[in-house]
């Protein structure tokens, strides 16, 4: 029964970084481009030459202003809204306030030779050595709210430092969590409620796309698991906690983080939980991720996606990953080992608005009992997306989901992976 209370620790870690997720989705979109657009500077009439000092003088006021803003890396303050449509947890609303710190100005770099293809749209000041827009730093708060009750609020922070050759993300939240989890296809509820920490750190290789890093996450939960109509159960008699340290391996080529057009992303990441960090467990946990896009034209972006997550050890039951495709709830396919390869073609039909459809499945594999193996998890749909901001080439849009047992509706902030 122990076990069973931090089962839904995993969603409790994802709802928690939801907050994190969401300031991610806008990132990249310079507040500076909220004002108003840079006045043309020329003026060659005849009938205003007596004008042209006050008219200069105007303009230089414009332009300084216009300098200081990008100087400041588009600091302000924007409110951000969280939709949540994970069918595990059930529909919900939040929000989050993110504060753009103004960018402090860097050491120029090295010329290099950058394509133009990668540079288009990308202010100098926003651009790293290769042209790659470059994140800012961001601290943000939020709050969110599903119809099933869960409920969470955190606050998180995301840099990049000296040129984009640090990355830096990190929560910390009180979530309270009402989901299912199933023994072999039994479905069975639980409530979680305390606290999550997650950490996250990477450093540039030169001036390579390699970044090496870690992670750290700590969850501390109480619980209760319930059968049907009997009372809930309190489970361990008290709080578990689940502590973890992680090294990565990342590379990175993909022009955007919001909507990539093209480049490949491949991340490798290897956990280690120990009593010796404070938690309750001893395991052994890995993920392999590889992203591929690829341009064909102005219309049509395909994106490819393979994701792997294994497990060795004594986990507690939320330690074991899940399928996770749109079309299938979290937590509803699980095992020692998890497989899932997808597919997406995204038409741009207009200037701003697109289509896409995708298709994946997924399969587990392993040896404990509670557990079914399962090949051949397919799911896939359409949906629609609108260019918000052009200059970041951040895409919302709405995707329909069919898996296996019902259709989901999914809103989506920048690129479902």
């Amino acid at each position: 029964m122990a076990r069973i209370v931090l089962r839904g620790g995993q969603q409790a870690l994802r709802i928690a970084t939801a907050a994190i997720i969401a300031f991610g989705l806008v990132v990249v979109v310079p507040a500076s481009t909220l004002s108003a657009q840079e006045t043309d500077s020329s003026n060659t009439s005849a009938e205003v030459e007596k004008d042209s000092t006050k008219e200069s003088k105007k303009e230089e006021k414009q332009r300084k202003k216009e300098e200081k803003k990008k100087e400041a890396g588009g600091a302000g303050i924007i409110p951000i809204p969280i939709f949540i449509t994970e069918p595990a947890i059930g529909y919900g609303l939040g929000g989050a306030v993110g504060y753009f710190h103004p960018r402090k100005k860097e050491a120029d770099p090295e010329p290099v030779s950058v394509s133009p293809a990668l540079t288009t749209g990308t202010p100098p000041d926003q651009a790293t050595e290769d042209g790659k827009k470059r994140p800012p730093t961001i601290t943000g708060v939020a709050a969110a709210y599903t119809v099933d009750g869960t409920w969470g609020v955190g606050v998180g922070h995301s840099a990049s430092w000296r040129d984009d050759r640090i990355r830096y993300k990190g929560a910390l939240a009180y979530v309270n969590v009402e989901s299912t989890f199933y023994f072999g296809n039994i479905p069975f509820g639980f409530a979680l409620k305390g606290g999550v920490l997650y950490q996250d750190i990477k450093f540039r290789l030169g001036s390579s796309d390699f970044m090496l890093g870690g992670k750290y996450s700590y969850v501390n939960m109480k619980g209760q698991f319930n059968l049907d109509d009997e009372a809930p159960v309190d489970l361990a008699g008290g709080t578990i906690a689940d502590s973890g340290l992680a090294a990565q391996a990342v590379w990175d080529t993909r022009d955007n983080t919001m909507t990539p057009d093209r480049g490949q992303l491949f991340e490798l990441a290897a956990w280690r939980y120990d009593e010796a960090l404070a938690g309750d467990f001893n395991y052994w946990k890995g993920s392999l991720r590889l992203l591929s896009f690829h341009q064909f034209g102005e219309k049509f972006v395909l994106g490819l996606r393979l994701d792997l997550d294994g497990v060795s050890g004594d986990p507690p039951l939320w330690g074991y990953p899940w399928i996770s495709l749109r079309g299938v709830p979290a937590l509803r396919y699980q095992n020692e080992l998890v497989g899932v390869v997808e597919t997406e073609l995204r038409w741009n039909i207009f200037t701003r608005w697109a289509v896409v459809g995708f298709v994946g499945t997924g399969s587990t594999t392993g040896d404990i009992l509670r557990y079914e193996d399962e090949s051949g998890i397919v799911a896939g749909g359409v949906g629609g997306r609108y260019l918000f901001r052009p200059q970041d080439k951040l895409w919302v849009g709405i995707d329909v989901a069919w898996g296996p047992e019902e259709a989901y509706m999914y809103i989506q902030v920048g690129h479902a992976w």
